[in-house]
């Protein structure tokens, strides 16, 4: 009997939400634990669903609901402290980092978009420390510094088409059927 009963735990906030993983990934048992609204602190109250799903991978997208201008530094720690329990709660599951997308920013300042390349810089480093794959889906989305309009229904959120890009990044670290 496999151990695994889930190929794959998508597990974030609204922009995992939205995602239709199951539909890019067919064959595969994937599980959209993505919630509207969910800090960083939320996700680490939740690592109980994860667990439950006793997932194969566990792709984590999370951080733009906690970060302001200048908290990138706290936001790795709490990062650094949900890595520790999601590998507490699944230790056979590989921990797939992805990047936090960039925002469209109405006042075009870029102090948000800047928060969030900061915020992911940690990330791609504390991914390595941990020994997890980094996927920068940043540069997927991004476009003159700020989330491509083309891309976005209202600025934070993606369109439904427009997670072919993020499907193509994370395929190649996907079981195989």
């Amino acid at each position: 009997m496999d151990m695994f009963s889930t190929d794959a735990v998508f597990f974030g906030d609204s922009i995992t939400c939205d995602g239709n993983f199951d539909e890019l990934f067919p064959g595969l048992r994937i599980v959209n634990l993505g919630v509207y609204g969910d800090t960083l602190a939320d996700l680490l109250r939740r690592v109980p669903e994860v667990g439950e799903q006793h997932p194969k991978k566990i792709f984590l997208l999370g951080g733009i609901n906690s970060l302001g201008p200048d908290n990138a530094e706290d936001c790795l720690r709490e990062y650094a402290e949900l890595l520790d329990a999601l590998r507490a709660a699944c230790p056979k599951a590989e921990l797939i980092v992805q990047s936090v997308l960039p925002v469209e920013e109405a006042d075009r300042n870029g102090e948000i978009n800047r928060a969030v390349r900061r915020f992911n810089e940690g990330l791609k480093t504390l991914a390595e420390r941990r020994g997890c794959p980094f996927v920068d889906l940043y540069v997927l989305y991004e476009k003159d510094g700020s989330l491509d309009p083309a891309l976005t229904r209202d600025g934070v959120h993606l369109n439904f088409n427009a997670y072919g890009p993020w499907a193509e990044a994370v395929a190649p670290y996907l079981p195989t059927n």
